[in-house]
């Protein structure tokens, strides 16, 4: 039998590889602990208002930037925007509808900011799309919001926040592993056409964070991408994902299963 085909001559079909995202990985890196509750065990999460108001900030924007320029209104905008709450609010399911107001209220402020803000001529070449980067053993992807298409002909990657702006931007930049992936990948996605910019935009703040794109930068953070994937493939393997107590325990939906977050919480001093 020659290699690659079975028995009956069929090809085989090459083993499936690990595939991974950068937000997977940055809870890894947060704590293992986590990564085994939420990635391997799937043990489930409460519904948080955080989460609700990104999905549907997103999703309008991608309904908005899906119709020509011309038809692009502040009122076509906050009504997508409505429309996805009526579609998608699990974490207001007992509260008060004065909570759900406040939520929506905030993400229409985002998204009439974005549309004070955006040029009226845009033309994404693509919006919210699935995209993947083969580093060798591991496959690395995440959903990038927007693509634009520079003068030059290269391509920038827009991924939107709901969040706040880092404290620390240049210690975001320096830990940061998505905007690598998203470049490497967008590039594939566009048979190799360069990105030179990937641009973080922070909708509540209207401030930006951009990562300018070059093969040096590009293959420095591609082995931080393969590192950190190679990290959660061996502790995968070995089954060992020691905890790693931090502030961020504070939020975390597991800490009642954790007993070194619980004890780390109780040891420490509460946030003033």
């Amino acid at each position: 039998m020659s290699e690659g085909v079975d028995l009956f001559g069929a090809p085989l079909r090459a083993e499936r590889k690990p595939w991974y995202s950068p937000s997977r990985l940055k809870t890894f890196f947060d704590c293992p602990r986590k990564y085994e509750f939420s990635v391997v065990r799937k043990l489930p999460t409460l519904p948080s208002p955080h989460f609700d108001l990104g999905t549907n900030v997103h999703a309008a924007l991608r309904d908005w930037l899906g119709l020509r320029p011309s038809q692009r209104t502040r009122e076509n905008l906050i009504e997508f925007h409505r429309a996805a709450w009526r579609k998608n609010r699990p974490a207001f399911a007992n509260r008060s509808r004065d909570e759900l107001r406040t939520w929506g209220e905030r993400g229409n402020a985002m998204l009439l900011r974005y549309a004070d803000a955006v040029a009226p001529d845009l033309e994404p070449v693509m919006i919210e799309k699935l995209v993947s980067a083969d580093y060798g053993d591991v496959v690395v992807g995440g959903r990038v919001d927007r693509v634009d298409e520079l003068p030059d002909g290269s391509l920038r990657v827009i991924d939107y926040k709901t969040g706040k702006f880092p404290k620390s931007p240049a210690r975001f930049r320096e830990e940061d592993l998505a905007a690598p992936v998203y470049a490497r990948a967008t590039s594939g996605a566009f048979a190799g056409t360069p990105v030179s910019e990937v641009e973080l935009q922070y909708l509540e703040s209207g401030e930006s964070l951009v990562f300018t794109i070059d093969e040096a930068w590009q293959a420095h953070k591609d082995l931080a991408v393969v590192s950190a994937a190679n990290a959660v493939r061996a502790a995968e393997k070995s089954q060992a994902f020691e905890p790693r107590p931090s502030r961020l325990c504070e939020w975390c939906d597991f800490r009642q299963r954790c007993p070194e977050g619980k004890a780390f919480l109780d040891a420490s001093p509460s946030p003033r």
